[in-house]
């Protein structure tokens, strides 16, 4: 009898309408290992918003290691699934370019792209007394030919289609705006924030790396010149 290949499970990332797939493919992922550069930002605050939460794939682990954090997500199955996971975890279910807490944190995170829209760099900046911290696709990683299991499609100067393959046969799909790394600056200044730091993962340099991460602070204010 010839070999039946396993039908892909399609999932999309869409905040308009939660696939219910995609947090039960996120739950189905092991935890991560590799914790930083998030935990060792995390030990310099005191609180944490943690957005785009998700199903607690890092969450988790960090919250083993000490880190007092709150959560927000718009998926209401990853919501419902980390509750579970960590029921005494503060968690909000919203959309970030709608958040208000009426409070400030050290530190506003927002791992895996998710503020690469500016309405949602803005809600993170509202939350922030401290410092914003960011992860975005790398644009000149997908441009090389991204790397096994990643398909770009109809890659554009503003925005990608981008296919996932994920272990059990899952593949997601989502259609995301592009930040280059060269227009971070201008990117942060639309949401009153300004550049700390920006680098790679790994070894692999800013031009190699699939993602790039962001640190980012609150501009400060300057003083007006006494008129003459």
């Amino acid at each position: 009898m010839p070999y039946a290949a396993a039908v892909p499970r399609l999932v999309r990332d869409d905040p308009d309408r939660p696939d219910p797939g995609l947090a039960e493919l996120y739950a189905s992922l092991p935890d991560a290992v590799e914790l930083e550069p998030w935990l060792g930002w995390c030990r310099e605050a005191d609180r944490v918003l943690y957005l785009g939460v998700g199903a607690g794939r890092l969450a988790v682990p960090l919250v083993r290691a000490g880190v007092r954090l709150v959560g927000v997500d718009a998926h209401p199955g990853m919501i419902a699934h980390l509750q579970r996971r960590l029921p005494d975890l503060e968690l909000y279910l919203a959309r970030i370019e709608d958040l208000d807490l009426g409070r400030s944190f050290d530190l506003v995170m927002a791992p895996a792209g998710i503020l690469c829209h500016a309405d949602r760099l803005r809600g993170a900046a509202r939350h922030a007394c401290g410092r914003v911290a960011l992860e975005l696709v790398n644009p000149h990683w997908l441009l090389a030919g991204a790397g096994p299991g990643v398909r770009a499609r109809r890659l554009e100067a503003g925005r990608v289609e981008v296919q996932v393959s994920h272990p059990g046969g899952w593949v997601e799909s989502a259609t995301i705006p592009l930040v280059w790394p060269e227009q971070i600056e201008a990117f942060l200044a639309s949401a009153g924030l300004e550049l700390c730091r920006m680098q790679g993962d790994g070894d692999a340099g800013l031009e190699g790396s699939p993602t790039f991460y962001v640190l980012a602070a609150r501009r400060a204010r300057r003083a007006r010149m006494p008129s003459t």
